[in-house]
């Protein structure tokens, strides 16, 4: 009766992680290609990816305040999703690097925010229904690796606009799914500036960004260029999805069983296994660029991303007042997946140009620097809250 129950109160929550990570299985490892189709080099592409992952630095949190001062505004998932789909569908009509950038920048700023917004809203549920957060996540990820497949054997057989399409599938199923979510407080309220500048000046959780970020940004090659690697490599399209596939197959696992590590490991020790596994698989890439030793490596993703972002989100639940959940996600996401990510990006595309696969060390050197960070954090009990 309690699973029936469980599944019922998570299903909005799972339903919305799926769709959104639908969307991305087409995005990440594809929309290089699309953007490489459009005759963009290397540099270019970067630059777009790393200009968008910037100015979402400022677009993310201020979605967050909105989304805490309106508590959750129910129109704001279907604003953003919607808002999103519109822009996509430009891409078709547009060519060149400087008519392509703002488009860019417009179409990530309103698509990414539904990341944080979404992680918000399910530990929000985690904390009020005693849900496992790991196994809402998951179908995120089983969306995933639907997309990012399937994907792949669609992007040989067709022409590379195939790419947009989906996305803007994806971007469709984001619009539908958000209505779905508990419509919840809608009144407005006052925003708290003192707990902002009180989490602001904690150096323990201030830590934790810089170590989440340098964790995070050491997937910047891997997701900017590691399609593009792998097919200079002798791999095609359906290999490559397959090889993103995998991936996720056992980020799946980690999910699945995540309160499980929570409990045995603590955030700090998820964060730890994410950076030890990172010096391992980034190093190793270039080294073994072989089908066999690649999906091997490609498993550890449910270390260097699961497990951090596990990790990630239980210490700002644990360590994050209710009234500033949003707010906090979507600084977390900005300070990672912007400032960091933006930056790692933008510095990809003149490293993959000059050392091709041997820039991945200087993602297992990122890898190493966060493990450095994570030790420096005192130990926590926060894994005692783990459902």
């Amino acid at each position: 009766m309690r699973l029936h129950v469980n599944f019922r109160l998570a299903f909005p929550y799972a339903a919305l992680q799926a769709a959104i990570f639908f969307t991305l299985g087409i995005y990440l490892p594809f929309w290089p290609l699309w953007l490489e189709g459009r005759g963009l080099g290397a540099t270019e592409i970067a630059t777009l990816l790393a200009a968008s992952a910037w100015l979402r630095i400022l677009a993310t949190p201020a979605f967050g305040l909105v989304a805490d001062r309106w508590s959750y505004g129910h129109f704001l998932p279907h604003l953003l999703a919607a808002g999103a789909l519109c822009t996509f569908g430009l891409f078709h009509y547009l060519h060149g690097f400087w008519v392509l950038l703002p488009v860019q920048v417009l179409a990530i700023c309103l698509f990414h925010p539904l990341i944080p917004l979404s992680d918000s809203r399910s530990m929000a549920a985690v904390r009020a229904h005693g849900l496992d957060y790991g196994r809402i996540r998951l179908w995120g990820s089983l969306a995933f690796i639907l997309a990012s497949s399937a994907g792949g054997w669609l992007i040989a057989e067709n022409a590379s606009d195939i790419i947009l399409l989906l996305i803007m599938i994806g971007l469709g199923l984001c619009l539908v799914t958000a209505g779905l979510l508990p419509s919840g407080r809608t009144e407005r309220r006052n925003f708290e500036i003192g707990g902002l500048r009180s989490l602001m000046g904690n150096w323990q959780f201030m830590a934790f960004l810089v170590a989440a970020a340098l964790l995070q940004s050491s997937h910047a090659l891997y997701y900017g260029f590691g399609s593009i690697y792998w097919r200079s490599t002798g791999f095609d399209e359906i290999t490559i999805g397959i090889f993103w596939a995998i991936g996720v197959i056992a980020e799946i696992a980690f999910f699945a069983y995540g309160a499980f590590f929570l409990k045995r490991f603590g955030t700090k020790g998820l964060l730890l296994l994410a950076g030890l596994a990172g010096c391992i698989r980034w190093s190793l890439t270039p080294i073994l660029p072989f089908a066999e030793t690649t999906l091997l490596l490609q498993c550890l993703h449910a270390l260097t991303y699961a497990a951090a972002h596990l990790g990630a989100m239980h210490f700002i639940s644990a360590h994050t007042p209710v009234s500033l959940a949003a707010t906090a996600q979507t600084l977390y996401a900005a300070l990672t997946g912007g400032l960091a990510m933006g930056g790692m990006l933008f510095l990809a595309g003149p490293l993959y140009a000059a050392l091709h696969g041997q820039a991945y060390f200087i993602m297992s050197l990122l890898s190493l620097a966060g493990v450095i960070v994570v030790i420096a954090l005192p130990a926590s009990n926060d894994h005692k809250e783990a459902p």
